[in-house]
């Protein structure tokens, strides 16, 4: 368990999907993925003059590769705030740890006076789709039973909820009802966090906050059948968690870079 000291608004940061790899000028889809990447940091700087934490929320590397997490390490290092990470379909697990080690950055559990989060690996090994083992669903189940008083975000890398989209709903958390139903049985949970889906989505049900957030590289097209890329631009979540339990949020992109995708790929 990771202890923040912030007692008046919580202010993060999530990017996610950042898809790097080994060489600087690796890509995805013809996006140099590192250079997107450092775009969207430098909007952050811009615009986040004070920040409490960021997520890196999955698919942190593409090519899994020592290097890949050292490009994130060194990339996050000068913000002032402690940096978490959790692993997405693309992740290698144990280079991404051996990046990792010594650092804040694999904590799982992070408490505020008025607010946790609690980061699940809802990774399978091999698979693209996502699963949250018995473990996780446990260590979800213990924290909010733990402090039913603390408001909690919850954060994996693949959405819960369909997307509208169907290639993308094929590859999503097969378990959502698992994780739902713990959700509805806690008062507790204000947010639910992810990744995966390359594309902003906010939704409320039952009084809880549900979000994805772009990827600081390639878009995907909302309420497609097939594999498709969006035209928008790399982007970050920034979120204020208040002490009375709201939440806001809001997405900022980059504006005015011109990225080189192509188009012609159908996947990823």
């Amino acid at each position: 368990m990771y202890s923040l000291d912030t007692t008046t608004t919580l202010r993060l940061v999530q990017i996610t999907d950042t898809h790097l790899n080994g060489p600087e000028d690796g890509h995805l889809l013809g996006m140099k993925t590192l250079h997107s990447m450092n775009c969207v940091l430098d909007i952050v700087r811009s615009e986040q003059p004070r920040m409490d934490a960021i997520l890196v929320s999955g698919d942190l590397a593409q090519d899994g590769s020592v290097r890949a997490y050292q490009h994130l390490h060194q990339a996050l290092q000068p913000f002032a705030c402690p940096v978490f990470w959790f692993e997405g379909n693309h992740d290698n697990p144990d280079n991404l740890q051996q990046v990792a080690a010594g650092t804040e950055h694999l904590q799982r559990v992070i408490r505020t006076p008025h607010w946790q989060l609690i980061l699940l690996n809802s990774q399978v090994i091999g698979s693209v789709h996502g699963h949250l083992a018995a473990d996780q669903l446990q260590l979800l189940e213990h924290t909010l039973q733990e402090r039913p008083d603390l408001h909690t975000l919850v954060s994996f890398h693949h959405h819960p909820l369909s997307m509208g989209s169907r290639w993308i709903d094929t590859i999503g958390l097969h378990n959502a009802d698992e994780l739902l139903a713990i959700v509805r049985r806690h008062t507790n949970v204000r947010c639910v966090l992810w990744g995966h889906v390359h594309q902003e989505s906010d939704q409320i049900i039952d009084g809880v906050r549900y979000l994805s957030t772009p990827s600081t590289c390639v878009q995907f097209m909302p309420g497609s059948d097939d594999f498709a890329i969006d035209t928008l631009a790399p982007g970050y979540r920034w979120l204020d968690l208040h002490p009375d339990g709201r939440v806001d949020t809001g997405v900022s992109r980059v504006e005015d870079i011109a990225f080189d995708i192509d188009y012609s790929v159908k996947g990823y």
